[in-house]
């Protein structure tokens, strides 16, 4: 495979920005386009996406949704997308190897939120909808509930049982891929424990901001398609995960018995 030419990727990367930029901009029923995520932060590299969204009127809403994967395919470069069933955004891909991901905003659903102190980068904006949005959300901050640890907690000791099972059945690639599930519940507990500021994905840029021990053991935990040493990763990742829950408990109050989560936990260490 070819080096990529990181200079012109970089710039490849501006050109789809005002190429998506002037098509929307063109159209009436755009109240509003912005862009968030690590470009409007200045921590991006040649290979950061691009997270943009367009605020469109509440008539129009749906027709754009309905549209989202049609738009991308008439600028240059454009290679593929990738979306799911009913959800307001797509992600494109284009030439060399940049990546665009569009969410769509219902212009009456736009309100203040933690979210809109992030960094945010105007493209246009011509009834301050945004700039208005973004001044009256100064002050506001993100607010976990102890109904996201609950359902974490459960999804990651599920993970872990399914593991075991799975190992045990001799179903390798079923097992490394829950294995992978447990991964990712440590790390969102890693960034709770430590009051990080959420991210749109738990995986984003880990390694650079996890602490010592989460990371050493997700480095060390994985391994070859084998039972045996898939059960000594799951033992490895529990033996931190199991810290990890005492502090949730004893940080959030949470409602839930922690000699069952300790249990639960215990069953997968036998």
């Amino acid at each position: 495979m070819a080096s990529i030419d990181l200079t012109a990727l970089s710039a490849a990367r501006d050109r789809i920005i005002s190429v998506a930029s002037d098509h929307f901009k063109g159209d009436p029923n755009v109240l509003a386009i912005f862009i968030s995520g690590s470009v409007a932060a200045g921590s991006s590299d040649a290979y950061s996406d691009v997270d943009l969204r367009v605020v469109v009127r509440h008539e129009r809403y749906s027709w754009f949704v309905e549209h989202r994967r049609d738009f991308p395919q008439q600028w240059p470069g454009f290679l593929f997308n990738e979306w799911m069933p009913r959800t307001r955004h797509c992600v494109s891909h284009f030439l060399p190897f940049n990546k665009l991901d569009i969410f769509y905003l219902d212009a009456t659903e736009l309100t203040p939120s933690a979210w809109y102190r992030l960094p945010t980068i105007i493209l246009h904006d011509p009834e301050k909808i945004v700039a208005d949005v973004v001044d009256r959300s100064k002050g506001l901050t993100f607010v976990l509930t102890v109904d996201e640890i609950d359902f974490s907690i459960s999804k990651g000791l599920a993970a872990a049982h399914e593991t075991y099972r799975r190992a045990k059945r001799g179903e390798l690639f079923y097992s490394q891929t829950l294995l992978d599930e447990l991964r990712q519940h440590m790390m969102q507990a890693d960034d709770w424990l430590h009051d990080r500021t959420p991210g749109t994905s738990v995986l984003a840029k880990f390694d650079r901001r996890s602490s010592l021990d989460v990371r050493e053991v997700l480095v060390g935990s994985y391994c070859p398609c084998d039972a045996e040493m898939i059960l000594g990763a799951l033992n490895r990742l529990l033996a931190v995960y199991r810290g990890q829950i005492v502090h949730l408990h004893h940080r959030f109050k949470l409602r839930r018995p922690i000699e069952h989560d300790l249990t639960a936990l215990d069953i997968c260490t036998q």
